[in-house]
C-alpha cells in the first residue's frame, strides 16, 4: 500500500511502517497525528487519485523525534562593494513513522515480522602459525636489504 500526502508544502510518497523526516508539526515525542490531505492511494490492484484528494482517505503517523537539520551555511557577497555576509540556519524536523493507511473502512497497517538470524560462526586461527609466518618474511626481508646494500 502507498500513499502520496501533503504537508508543510511537500508532498511525501510513503508506505506502511515507513519512517520519514517532515517540516516540524505541533506534538510531542510518541504522539499521534493523522494527515486527511492524501492526494493518491495506490494497492497491488487498485490505484485511487483525487480530484485534488481522494475522500476518506487518511494516514496516520506516530512522532519518534524532534530535531533539527544540519546547518546550512548562506553566503550573500556583492561584486566590488566590499559586502560579504555570512548566515547559518538549522530547519526544525519531526521524525515520523507511518502507522498505517486508511481508505474508508480500509485500513493497511504495518506487518511486523521478526527475523531470524542465523548463528554466527566464529572463526579462529592458532596464533603460532600466523606468528611464524610473519618471522619468516621479516628474515627475507632484511636477507634482501643487506643483499641490496653490498652492491
Amino acid at each position: 500500500m502507498l500513499a502520496i500526502f501533503k504537508t508543510g508544502g511537500k508532498q511525501y510518497s510513503v508506505k506502511a511502517g515507513q519512517i520519514l523526516k517532515v517540516e516540524k508539526l505541533e506534538g510531542n515525542k510518541g504522539d499521534n497525528v493523522s494527515f486527511n490531505d492524501v492526494l493518491a492511494v495506490s494497492n497491488a490492484s487498485d490505484h485511487t487519485i483525487g480530484s485534488p484528494l481522494v475522500k476518506g482517505a487518511s494516514v496516520q503517523a506516530k512522532i519518534l523525534d524532534q530535531i533539527r537539520d544540519k546547518k546550512i551555511i548562506v553566503f550573500k557577497k556583492r561584486q566590488r562593494q566590499n559586502y560579504r555576509h555570512t548566515q547559518g540556519h538549522r530547519q526544525y524536523l519531526t521524525i515520523l513513522k507511518i502507522e498505517s493507511i486508511a481508505i474508508g473502512d480500509k485500513k493497511f497497517s504495518a506487518s511486523t515480522k521478526k527475523e531470524t538470524k542465523a548463528p554466527v560462526k566464529k572463526v579462529t586461527k592458532t596464533v603460532a602459525s600466523t606468528t611464524k609466518k610473519k618471522i619468516t618474511r621479516k628474515k627475507i626481508a632484511t636477507v634482501k636489504k643487506k643483499a641490496a646494500t653490498k652492491k
